[in-house]
């Protein structure tokens, strides 16, 4: 480990905050980054998303392979040292860590909010010079020119602030509970290095706005009380204004007419509310004009469903990055799905706003669709029938996808194997085997990937840590994976003192 690099280290195991890599940033064409469920990530003009951006937890192996890290583990655990070990062994590996860890929050300013270096280095110095204290506190310049702060904040209420009061210019984020942030001395996809200025600890300050933070939306202006603002019902239709509540899901919708679709009304409500938000994020990225607001349609939908309003107040309390919440349509379908959803609703927005390339590839589609479906050969014909049913299966979201997952590695957690010059039986220690075998299914696990097996189907799901590879999974599946998981689970909690067995069956 270099000197520079052993010296942020440090700084973040004094101040007991978690250490974690960052690769540098990768040829997308190499290593490109995946949808829920599985397709390429393409950002608005078409181009493919890396998975390894030089900015996200990740790191290069001694052979110099790239591999993702499931970071949000390391919200409630310090790493390990054999993580640590394997994470900073190739010399390339940048280094970063999380907010939220004693209350510290990570304000970053990025250059490209003012029209030039020399604004933004004048406006952080009178920012400054304002609020003294700040130069006190943990300071450091990133790769593109922007500026990193760490403070401890008692009370975080928003993400994206501003400097010119509530409401204001867009200057940067507050990087708070779960969010990563890279320090120095990593080298930044611009091909230049994180520069530390100061490495103290952080300061203290009671609130965001004391040290002249201010939310961009009033959505979450401090000191007003959530309480106190009145419900209101969702708004009406205008021309050329798209409502949130007909951007949502059919899921969050019904949410809104009092219907639970989750296992409690609690779940449903946060559901519905992170997908109000998402939308509220997309369409301000995408410029598209809406109406409603995301914390007020959660109040009608609380009502609905029979919640006290302190409670729904709470709820949105839990969600505590709003700007980091994505429509569902956009996680599992990317952006082409939630233009064609504005498409659906107006066909003149979506005329005048869509990119031109998004626009294309769905208009090619189309016509695709169009002529399988009325000018193909009979056999064709009878093909897209067969396909056209098809699509009125279940399909099988994102987040199926991802308990798949993670039962998949639960039954491997629970395949044991005694430990060498053990007797099988006698209580003596076991460790977990990197492969199980069942009628129907195989599981094996190498390092960050996963590998699922179906008998005469071959591979139906890979996963490189947090990223899916591969997948062609059935209900047939996650039902079988479910009751594997209830039984395991069962089984430990009946008869704690049972030795599990060598192979769980994997064909229920």
């Amino acid at each position: 480990m270099n000197p520079a690099l052993r010296a942020t280290f440090d700084w973040l195991r004094d101040q007991g905050l978690p250490p974690l890599p960052v690769a540098p940033a990768q040829d997308p064409t190499r290593y490109p980054a995946r949808n829920g469920d599985g397709s390429l990530k393409r950002d608005k003009d078409g181009a493919l998303v890396p998975a390894f951006t030089g900015k996200n937890p990740s790191f290069l192996d001694q052979r110099g392979i790239p591999h993702l890290i499931r970071h949000t583990q390391y919200q409630n655990r310090m790493p390990t040292q054999a993580e640590l070990q394997t994470w900073f062994a190739h010399p390339d590996n940048g280094i970063g860590t999380l907010g939220g860890w004693h209350n510290i929050v990570w304000i970053d300013v990025d250059v490209k909010q003012l029209e030039s270096q020399q604004a933004c280095d004048q406006r952080i110095a009178d920012w400054l010079s304002q609020h003294p204290l700040l130069q006190q506190t943990f300071t450091e310049r990133t790769h593109s020119g922007g500026w990193r702060l760490a403070v401890r904040v008692h009370e975080k209420s928003f993400t994206n602030f501003s400097l010119d009061g509530v409401g204001g210019h867009h200057m940067g984020e507050a990087l708070g509970q779960g969010r990563f942030t890279v320090l120095a001395p990593t080298v930044g996809p611009s091909g230049k290095a994180y520069i530390n200025v100061q490495r103290v600890p952080p300061v203290w300050v009671e609130r965001l706005d004391a040290i002249g933070l201010y939310p961009v939306s009033d959505r979450r202006e401090q000191g007003q009380s959530r309480q106190s603002r009145p419900q209101i019902q969702a708004q009406p239709a205008q021309p050329g204004v798209l409502r949130l509540e007909d951007l949502a899901t059919a899921k969050a919708q019904a949410v809104l007419h009092g219907d639970s679709p989750l296992e409690s009304r609690s779940h449903s409500l946060t559901y519905a509310l992170r997908e109000f938000y998402g939308w509220e994020n997309w369409a301000g990225q995408n410029r598209v004009p809406i109406s409603g607001d995301a914390e007020d349609l959660a109040r009608v939908a609380g009502a609905a469903l029979g919640i006290d309003a302190e409670r729904v107040e709470r709820i949105m309390e839990s969600v505590a990055d709003p700007a980091s919440c994505t429509p569902a349509v956009v996680f599992a379908g990317g952006e082409t799905s939630a233009w064609k959803r504005v498409w659906k609703l107006d066909r003149e927005v979506y005329q005048e706003l869509c990119p031109s390339n998004t626009k294309q590839s769905i208009q090619t589609t189309a016509r695709k669709n169009h002529h399988v479906l009325t000018l193909g050969k009979p056999q064709k014909r009878q093909n897209a029938i067969i396909q056209a049913r098809a699509v009125h299966q279940p399909t099988i979201s994102a987040a199926q996808i991802q308990m798949f997952v993670n039962q998949a590695r639960e039954i491997l957690a629970h395949a044991h194997q005694p430990k060498q010059g053990n007797v099988p039986g006698d209580g003596s220690a076991v460790e977990p085997k990197s492969w199980v075998q069942g009628r129907i299914y195989r599981i094996a696990s190498e390092g960050q990937q996963l590998t699922v097996h179906a008998r005469g189907r071959g591979a139906i799901l890979q996963a490189q840590g947090d990223t899916i590879t591969s997948e062609c999974l059935t209900m047939a599946d996650l039902s079988r994976f479910q009751a594997e998981v209830s039984r395991i689970r069962n089984r430990h909690r009946l008869i704690k003192t049972t030795k599990a067995t060598s192979s769980p069956c994997l064909e229920r």
